[in-house]
């Protein structure tokens, strides 16, 4: 990893926030079926960016990435059209890297049941990486509106005018 994500995650503690946050809605979730967008690689035998591990097994937690070398279901936001099946949606630091987001969001509101939830989480203030495919910053105004035909609420990290992540719970009505 880079130094610079690394200082990133140390001095402004993004995935620290973004884990204290799983963590709360894994501590309430039981019985239901979770798709987990961009699982990401193994990192020293762990897969390190993915939050099955602290989902109760009652859960059906499916992994997946659209890099089919790190051994999950492929799925590509843009183009594979979900089924409405799925109650709840994790999508945790991928969106930054969708160029058409607004086809990614579209996929992924169809693959939620009815009362679904999806979960985004994005940076803000945050270093470059996985370059070139780093397209996006969003901000709280912009997610509003990207995620205006969900019930939403946005938490941010950092200070009002300096976020450096946020995490968003999009519920469909």
């Amino acid at each position: 990893m880079k130094v610079s994500i690394l200082l990133a995650h140390a001095v402004f503690g993004i995935r620290r926030f973004q884990n204290r946050e799983i963590k709360k809605i894994a501590a309430r979730t039981r019985g239901k079926k979770i798709l987990e967008i961009g699982s990401g690689k193994k990192v020293d035998g762990k897969h390190y960016y993915s939050m099955k591990g602290v989902f109760d097994s009652s859960n059906e937690f499916v992994q997946s990435d659209i890099n089919k070398e790190y051994g999950h279901q492929v799925i590509d936001i843009t183009s594979t059209k979900l089924r409405p099946e799925w109650d709840i949606i994790l999508c945790l630091n991928v969106l930054e890297h969708v160029f058409e987001y607004d086809k990614a969001i579209a996929n992924l509101r169809g693959g939620l049941r009815k009362n679904g939830t999806l979960y985004v989480f994005v940076p803000g203030y945050y270093p470059l990486h996985d370059e070139p495919n780093d397209f996006w910053r969003f901000t709280e105004h912009s997610l509003r509106k990207i995620f205006s035909g969900f019930e939403t609420k946005i938490k941010a990290h950092g200070w009002r005018k300096y976020p450096f992540a946020y995490f968003l719970e999009a519920r469909l009505p």
